[in-house]
């Protein structure tokens, strides 16, 4: 549950200079935001559809959205049927030599999303629930539903907003980035992995791109090698991925460490290709 957007990608070798024209080697029009990647994730990792509550309307480009989305067996549920903005648009310049995404954009803010008894019977058939912070008052309220009948809540918590002190306490799983800056937490990875499970979590991991992964299962401290990606190489979506991953893994019955390995391999396979979704096709190198 969470952000939708429109991303329009362009690679290049080099960061462009500032005032200046560049010719892209490659271009990605498609679905993104935390959520929206972590869902297609989900349903490529799993073989199953995943189900996306977001917000995206009737504007032209959120049909651009929606039809990306369901091409990869999401199922969308729009909590904003009626809204006639655009969908929030990201311009993305993905520097391959330098393994570096720079992205502008709206976020979710200025979209009022509600959550209704028919999206609380989404999250009671659901195996796990992600939230991405987006909508807050809307992911609050699918937490608390997922968390009353018991139904795993996994956090992705990229940067720090105000809405994740009420929400840790109503996550089982949290998966953050070590850029989270949360506002009075020093000391780097450790401090943040001890500070994010004392909210509430059981399992907490912080990712550190090609840095080990922290994590801590249920007390028990330690770290995952992340393979690194020696080639030019597109960061965009990669944490994002290997949520979706994680909640694919998770949802078999898998451990979390087990689950948390296996998907950080598959964030390194998606860096190795460029865009959101062209990892796909190589998803099998992973399973021979």
């Amino acid at each position: 549950m969470g952000l939708s957007t429109l991303d329009i990608a362009n690679a290049v070798d080099h960061y462009p200079a500032e005032d200046t024209k560049a010719q892209a080697l490659d271009q990605f029009l498609g679905a993104g935001g935390p959520a929206a990647n972590a869902a297609v994730a989900c349903a490529i990792v799993s073989g199953r559809p995943a189900t996306l509550i977001t917000a995206l309307g009737t504007h032209p480009l959120a049909d651009l959205v929606r039809h990306d989305l369901t091409s990869w067996h999401v199922t969308v549920v729009d909590t904003t049927p009626d809204q006639t903005d655009k969908p929030p648009v990201s311009s993305i310049v993905v520097a391959l030599e330098a393994g570096s995404r720079t992205i502008v954009g709206l976020d979710g803010a200025r979209i009022q999303a509600a959550y209704t008894a028919e999206i609380g019977r989404y999250v009671d058939d659901a195996t796990v629930v992600l939230v991405d912070g987006h909508h807050p008052e809307l992911a609050l309220s699918i937490a608390r539903r997922a968390s009353e009948t018991g139904v795993p809540v996994v956090l992705d918590a990229g940067r720090w907003k105000p809405v994740h002190d009420r929400l840790l306490p109503l996550t089982d799983v949290a998966i953050c980035s070590a850029a989270i800056s949360q506002p009075g937490v020093e000391g780097g990875g450790m401090a943040l992995l001890k500070h994010l499970r004392a909210a509430g979590p059981k399992h907490v991991a912080v990712t550190r791109g090609p840095e080990p992964i922290l994590f801590d299962e249920d007390g028990r401290h330690g770290t995952i090698d992340v393979t690194p990606v020696t080639d030019a190489a597109d960061t965009l979506g990669a944490g994002d991925i290997l949520h979706g991953a994680f909640c694919a893994y998770y949802s078999e019955g898998r451990s979390f460490v087990d689950s948390l390995t296996a998907a950080s391999e598959v964030s390194t396979l998606s860096c190795r290709t460029f865009g959101t979704r062209n990892w796909a096709s190589k998803l099998t190198e992973l399973r021979k």
